[in-house]
């Protein structure tokens, strides 16, 4: 992966743009290697031995309020055990998820840290890396392209983007989605948040969902998502409209914008749950679990990892809702979550459930670091095999209409 280095003053530049654009600033950022920042460990907290939160800081907060930005670390918090806390830093990390208001904020992954006295210290040590390296090549050479990530047709531009979201969220608003989720810290919680850590779902996914809601959690027997497809539907979304949408809440898991527009929508006088669970009764939908035969299942019964997750969670015909006990109703099928989620988003949630997802109902499992690489293995194989179409997952597709009025 190529360096790309990025300095303190340009982060802090993000934060002194127009808020209109601000929180589309960083849309590249995510996912980028970010080599030798000099940082301040602003927060750390040990639990049972653990490190278990890690909030660094572009400044010392202490001496400085110009540039409040900062991020947590998810992956690599054990890097951390031995560093005091309001240390300088010299750190080697990739970011995961941004959010832009006042300042920055995010979480990102650490694969190196070494501590300094002092941030002097951690500027020579900077420097003397910098000059270590191999030159770059020089203008008018042609690099090697970049394979990772393909374009398609002409880039949007930062007008566009802005358009295209704000599209996404007047569509949230017209459909109500508050009145059963949160968005952008407000709303109901009749059912899972919309705003998370980090990117979640797979390609596409989201789109082909909102077209044609499907039920995945067994247990779950007096709720259930419309489809906004139908004809009956307020608003009934088009194909291009439910692209806008699933754009929207995809920003979600890395970025929020400001959001004092749409923090009067009255949410709280939709009265979806009893219009939802109404409709649900009254037109109920079984639950069809996926087969898992042949190979797949076999290593599925070989994961001993996997029996954590099973006590709480249907998978497929290996664990039914039958056998679970009626607490888990919240809890979707694993094979289906497999299907939709991405594997990073997975292991990240499985690390630190609260963390990745407010709100979540999944206590934190403490899993050692063999049973997140058996389980990685395991997820990365089950969707090879979904690609494959070894395994063929079954959508109950739910279509509640209205009664038409003559």
């Amino acid at each position: 992966m190529r360096i790309v280095k990025l300095g303190i003053g340009l982060i802090c530049l993000m934060v002194l743009l127009p808020q209109s654009v601000g929180a589309l600033v960083a849309g590249e950022r995510p996912g980028i290697h970010y080599a030798d920042q000099v940082l301040f460990l602003e927060k750390k907290i040990v639990a049972d031995g653990r490190v278990a939160w890690i909030t660094l800081a572009y400044e010392d907060p202490r001496t400085s309020k110009t540039c409040r930005n900062f991020f947590d670390v998810l992956g690599g918090r054990e890097l951390f055990s031995d560093i005091p806390e309001k240390s300088w830093l010299l750190v080697d990390f990739e970011l995961r998820s941004l959010v832009v208001d006042s300042g920055f904020s995010g979480d990102a992954d650490v694969a190196s840290v070494l501590a300094c006295n002092d941030y002097a210290t951690c500027c020579r040590e900077r420097d003397r890396r910098h000059a270590a390296r191999p030159v770059e090549p020089s203008p008018g050479v042609e690099e090697k392209p970049r394979q990772d990530k393909p374009t398609q047709g002409k880039p949007l531009t930062l007008d566009e983007v802005g358009e295209r979201l704000l599209v996404g969220r007047r569509l949230v608003k017209a459909a109500r989605c508050r009145g059963c989720h949160t968005l952008e810290g407000f709303g109901a919680d009749h059912a899972p948040s919309l705003t998370w850590r980090r990117h979640k779902y797979e390609p596409n996914w989201l789109a082909d969902y909102l077209a044609a809601p499907y039920r995945m959690r067994p247990a779950m027997n007096n709720l259930m998502m419309l489809a906004y497809t139908s004809p009956n539907a307020v608003p009934n979304l088009q194909p291009a409209e439910l692209n806008a949408v699933a754009d929207y809440l995809q920003q979600l898991g890395w970025m929020t914008s400001p959001a004092k527009d749409f923090r009067l929508e009255p949410w709280q006088n939709y009265n979806c749950f009893d219009c939802h669970t109404r409709l649900f009764k009254e037109k109920p939908l079984t639950f069809a679990p996926t087969s898992l035969s042949g190979p797949s299942g076999e290593k599925t019964t070989s994961t001993a990892a996997l029996r954590t997750c099973v006590a709480c969670h249907a998978f497929g015909d290996q664990q039914t809702a039958t056998k679970l006990a009626a607490p888990m109703a919240l809890a979707p099928d694993l094979l289906l979550a497999v299907e939709k989620l991405q594997i990073d988003y997975l292991q990240a949630y499985l690390e630190d459930p609260g963390y990745v997802q407010p709100g979540s109902q999944m206590p934190r499992l403490n899993l050692t670091e063999q049973q997140l690489l058996e389980l990685r293995q395991l997820f990365k194989q089950l969707k090879e095999a979904l690609a494959a179409d070894e395994i063929k997952p079954v959508h109950r597709y739910y279509r509640m209409e209205k009664e038409s009025v003559e």
